[in-house]
């Protein structure tokens, strides 16, 4: 049993693999992610009227996974992490310095766990039956946002 969960968590890990833009069509509560990530007002709402999205990056590679948000065409923030190590400090360009780690649930999730000084974010990971990138953040607040990203 183990080794086929092992096959299959490789197989979630291929597909998560790429290049994603957020689908702003698809977004619920997506306003208080940014509002708890402590996004001022004015930015928020650019965000939300022009529907500005980063490119954002996912690498698994076996235990390691690398997340990448792309600026701009010349400049990257991102984090490396491993599968079932202690958090380690991280700073992204937008979203400031917390701590990360992250895991695979028992559904084949990747779960992502954030620690800032507000609170801990929650992230739970997977691809949808239409091979989005569906993320179901539990909030500080309690609250639940849902973002769905779709390949660049």
């Amino acid at each position: 049993m183990e080794q086929q969960q092992q096959q299959y968590m490789e197989q979630i890990a291929k597909a998560i693999n790429g290049k994603w833009v957020q689908d702003h069509t698809q977004n619920e509560n997506y306003d208080d992610f940014l509002r708890e990530q402590g996004m001022p007002w004015f930015t928020r709402k650019m965000v939300q009227v022009f529907k500005i999205s980063r490119v954002e990056e996912w690498i698994v590679n076996g235990d390691q996974i690398t997340y990448r948000q792309y600026v701009d065409q010349n400049r990257t923030s991102g984090m490396t992490l491993t599968v079932g190590q202690p958090p380690i400090d991280c700073h992204i360009e937008g979203f400031g310095h917390f701590q990360s780690e992250v895991s695979w649930d028992e559904y084949g999730r990747l779960v992502t766990r954030t620690r800032r000084q507000n609170g801990e974010f929650v992230q739970t990971g997977r691809i949808d039956s239409k091979g989005m990138l569906e993320l179901t953040i539990l909030l500080p607040s309690g609250k639940t946002c849902r973002r769905v990203l779709k390949r660049v």
